[in-house]
């Protein structure tokens, strides 16, 4: 049985005067031996991701497969962001950026997928919401709109259906060979799954932290391959959740606190 290292939401930039942590934290990553490290996104900021990218490779010398949140462009925009982790992704010997791949085979009989994903406003009413992310002052594409909630909606629900026509593309492909399935993915894709600062179902944060398209979809590749297992690892709301939807699908969401990254723990791998 192999393992892989989960971590999500590390939010490395709150450790960019402290070198010393942050080298610590990517030793942590590997302080059980396993054979490659799984990230769930939000590992920085734009101008400082590939920089702590690398500080990760350089100490785990394993395969790191990763997807980004959306503080990973926070000060930068989706696209420049997402071309820069395809050049890094391309040139490393250890990172995987799994929107660019299909799929990537942990054992013979487990595959990782992955995507960024995105909210999709789709849970409770994203119009009548009071919730304002930062997202759409601190990420380009979303500025540009000057807070208009129904175009806000309109691009969420674009990158959402993005990440899951890859999510699905890459099933589809995975099954073939693989009987385990691990997807990576940074946003909670069931209502059940969202819990914000304490609360499950708050209406007004549940639009902005969840992907009901990812959700559906997921339910149906679960109920087409009843003889597979899905895995899912997502983060984004910090609150801790081990959700068994199905026989076949389960879904973890990591918990984490700013300036306090770890390891949320080992996912073993048939």
């Amino acid at each position: 049985m192999a393992k892989c290292g989960w971590a999500t939401d590390v939010h490395l930039d709150f450790l960019r005067n402290d070198e010393k942590r942050l080298v610590a934290f990517a030793e942590s990553l590997v302080k059980d031996n396993p054979t490659g490290i799984l990230l769930t996104g939000d590992i920085s900021i734009a101008k400082e991701l590939v920089y702590h990218l690398s500080v990760i490779e350089r100490v785990v010398q394993r395969p790191v497969y990763f997807v980004l949140g959306n503080h990973d462009y926070f000060g930068g925009s989706i696209e420049q962001v997402r071309a820069s982790m395809r050049e890094l992704s391309n040139a490393s010997q250890f990172l995987r950026y799994m929107p660019v791949m299909p799929y990537l085979a942990l054992t013979p009989s487990t595959a990782v997928v992955g995507a960024d994903g995105w909210y999709d406003g789709l849970y409770a009413d994203p119009i009548a919401s009071r919730f304002v992310m930062t997202d759409w002052n601190a990420i380009h594409e979303f500025r540009e709109v000057n807070g208009n909630r129904a175009t806000i909606v309109e691009k969420s629900r674009k990158l959402a259906h993005e990440s899951v026509q890859h999510v699905h593309d890459g099933i589809k492909k995975a099954t073939r060979y693989h009987k385990n399935i691990v997807v990576l993915t940074h946003f909670p894709p069931f209502a059940e799954a969202h819990i914000y600062e304490g609360r499950r179902g708050d209406a007004d944060a549940m639009p902005w932290f969840t992907s009901k398209i990812m959700g559906d979809m997921l339910l149906d590749a679960s109920k087409s391959f009843p003889q597979h297992t899905f895995t899912v690892l997502c983060g984004h709301t910090h609150g801790k959740i081990d959700l068994q939807v199905t026989n076949n699908l389960r879904v973890f969401v990591g918990g984490a606190d700013y300036n306090q990254p770890v390891l949320q723990g080992l996912i073993e791998v048939a």
